[in-house]
């Protein structure tokens, strides 16, 4: 699983021996359903799904309709309406859904040291809200915790009205105090996050306007401050917080979690360290029928268990003691997915092709140790990282190459190097560097010392191509040396530039990029952020302060292709490759609105909707699942392999 590129941030599951049904022989029945139904008379229509149902029914009795409270009807604010459905209104609430994580992080704090995972994140878009949320098909704004809004003219004043019906999980009703609390503990230096204070540091500290309504101020003009303040607070309770500062939630909360206003809630019982985490639905969820969650969230639990090798995970997933399975080795998608369970229906693939923003994979140097802050050095590594002969023999043609910090998207540079296979250019650039002269065992020496490096990993399988890389050095004179680690251990040395090569990556964590929080020179030699190698550069800051301040769309797109160029030129990082699309497979017995994951959605759902979100156990495709198991001569329907819908949408649409 990717880690997140930003400060703002799937979720892990049971024992293996408590995720087994019966043998592993089908999938799991006991506690699958329950007594569910079908529910496909729903209706379709959005209008039959209110925005704000009972919209007074929470509001305290004392606060008046012009500070937000009972009768406020929004005059003079801002709202969203008219916004489509996102999940199916036929989608069934009940059952379990299992699956797989590889890792168990070193802590499941949603802030500070190591929390930037994508198991924290995926755990933290589930269990905690924001004041409003982009919907994931329009990117318009729409309302989450806050009803309405307004933007001043200078565009620095940001004020949010509460929704009165909201509440955290202990039944507590959400106010302006707890949005000033979550700003305070995110700015708090003893909370030891940059990322987070580098964001959130940028507002003045909000001011509680009424119980209700509450308004704060960016410092200075920025596209994103509304966006980062409206759409990337996660909302937590003051009356919590007012005896837990930065540093005792780093103390008290490294495996417990703060109560928080979303669907699903994670109890101390259900974390099994290194083991598992479930997350339960709550049937409380103040929010359970506003359109904007209408057929979401629909598992009464998601359980994830740890296995760490993905071989195994596979195996798990043939055997039904897994539910899904996120396909990221392309012999398997290509050679192994079609035995007589695909066949009979029993089991389907599927490869969707949607606008999730490609995620980024890499080998990063440590640029703060010799001798890899040369750039000569980096790119000749570079240059024998054999990536297209990688991806035809190897990976069935599967991938296209990473040539950007933004691959796939239109903020990618079209002058970036492609960094095609050349032994006698990287042995070029090695020699201007020193290393010319050559030891007894052939290998590239300088001041008598042989070139070597380190890197480290915590993906067993990718020594499929590991291997060949390290093969292709050792041909040069270059040793590298190949470091297996557990995925917590890895993503700690990462963090703590415990370092000297690393394979990583950065999943999208936010629709629009932001590079601030990622190659600012002020952060490469902060811990825990994700400037990992060290990226010091005086026009990558000036780049990321203009890109802040420019409201003009094609300025900051320029912009960023710009930043591209800088990046791609300094290899930093020793790009890998990307899936155009996401490939996936599960027992037929699941439902999913059309497009099966959402627009800007991916397998995990952890940046927009998608499995976890809006995925349900279908009563009748469950009852047939049953029989085919039984009877191997029943034929289930199979869905067309690839899934094109958002593509086609998006033909339709005016950009």
């Amino acid at each position: 699983m990717n880690n997140r590129r930003s400060g703002l941030l799937m979720v892990l599951l049971l024992t293996l021996g408590l995720a087994s049904c019966g043998g592993g022989s089908s999938p799991e029945k006991a506690n699958s359903m329950g007594a569910a139904a079908s529910n496909n008379s729903a209706s379709l229509n959005k209008s039959d799904y209110p925005v704000f149902p009972d919209p007074d029914a929470g509001a305290d009795p004392a606060v008046s309709a012009e500070q937000g409270g009972k009768g406020f009807k929004g005059e003079g604010w801002e709202t969203n309406t008219d916004f489509d459905l996102i999940g199916d209104p036929r989608a069934v609430k009940g059952g379990v859904y299992r699956d797989a994580t590889p890792e168990f992080p070193g802590t499941l704090r949603m802030f500070g040291p190591e929390a930037n995972t994508s198991t924290n994140y995926a755990i933290m878009s589930m269990t905690y809200e924001t004041l409003l949320t982009l919907h994931p098909t329009t990117l318009q704004y729409i309302p989450v915790i806050a009803t309405h809004w307004q933007i001043s003219p200078d565009k620095q004043t940001f004020r949010f009205r509460i929704n009165p019906n909201a509440r955290f999980s202990d039944g507590t009703a959400v106010t302006s105090e707890d949005v000033i609390a979550s700003w305070t503990l995110l700015t708090d230096k003893t909370l030891q996050d940059p990322a987070n204070l580098e964001v959130f540091g940028r507002f003045e500290a909000p001011v509680a306007e009424s119980k209700y309504i509450v308004k704060v101020r960016a410092k200075e003009l920025g596209w994103q401050n509304f966006d980062f303040f409206g759409s990337g607070l996660r909302i937590l309770p003051a009356h919590v917080l007012k005896t837990v500062n930065g540093a005792a939630y780093l103390k008290d909360y490294n495996f417990k979690l703060l109560p928080g206003t979303g669907p699903y809630v994670v109890k101390p019982e259900d974390v099994i360290k290194g083991k598992s985490v479930s997350l339960r639905r709550r049937n409380d969820y103040w929010a359970l029928k506003y359109r904007t969650n209408v057929g979401q969230y629909n598992f009464d639990e998601i359980r994830y268990v740890v296995v760490r090798d993905q071989n195994l995970t596979f195996e798990l997933f043939k055997k039904g003691e897994l539910d899904t399975y996120r396909v990221n080795r392309s012999k398997i998608w290509v050679e192994e997915l079609n035995t007589d369970k695909f066949k009979q229906g029993v089991l389907v693939k599927r490869k969707v092709f949607n606008s999730y923003p490609a995620n980024l994979q890499f080998m990063a140097f440590n640029t703060r140790r010799k001798p890899w802050d040369d750039v000569r050095m980096r790119k000749a590594i570079a240059l024998l990282f054999d990536r297209q002969t990688l991806i035809e023999k190897l990976f069935f043609k599967e991938y296209l190459p990473i040539v950007s910090y933004f691959p796939g998207t239109i903020y990618e540079n079209p002058g970036n190097p492609k960094n095609e296979y050349n032994p006698q250019e990287a042995l070029k650039l090695l020699a201007e560097a020193g290393w010319k002269d050559r030891d007894a065992q052939g290998r590239l020496t300088k001041d008598g010392k042989p070139l070597q490096l380190e890197l480290i990993y915590d993906d067993k399988g990718s020594e499929t191509y590991l291997t060949v890389f390290q093969d292709d050095l050792r041909k040069v004179g270059v040793t590298l040396n190949l470091r297996l680690l557990a995925s917590e251990t890895r993503w700690k040395m990462e963090m703590q530039r415990q370092f000297e090569f690393v394979a990583a990556g950065w999943g999208a964590g936010s629709v629009f990029p932001m590079p601030g929080v990622e190659y600012q020179s002020k952060l490469a030699d902060q811990l825990n952020t994700n400037n990992i190698s060290g990226f010091k550069d005086k026009r990558i800051d000036e780049i990321c302060d203009e890109y802040d301040k420019s409201f003009d769309v094609k300025k900051r797109t320029a912009l960023l292709q710009e930043l591209d160029g800088i990046l791609t030129n300094q290899y930093h990082y020793v790009m890998d490759w990307y899936p155009p699309a996401e490939r996936l497979a599960y027992w037929n017995k699941f439902g999913y609105p059309l497009g099966t994951l959402s627009k800007i959605g991916e397998y995990y759902g952890s940046l927009g909707p998608g499995i976890p979100q809006l995925w349900w156990i279908d009563p009748d495709k469950n009852s047939k699942l049953e029989m085919a198991m039984r009877d191997p001569s029943i034929k289930l329907d199979i869905p067309p392999v690839e899934d094109h819908y958002w593509q086609e949408y998006g033909k339709t649409q005016p950009k």
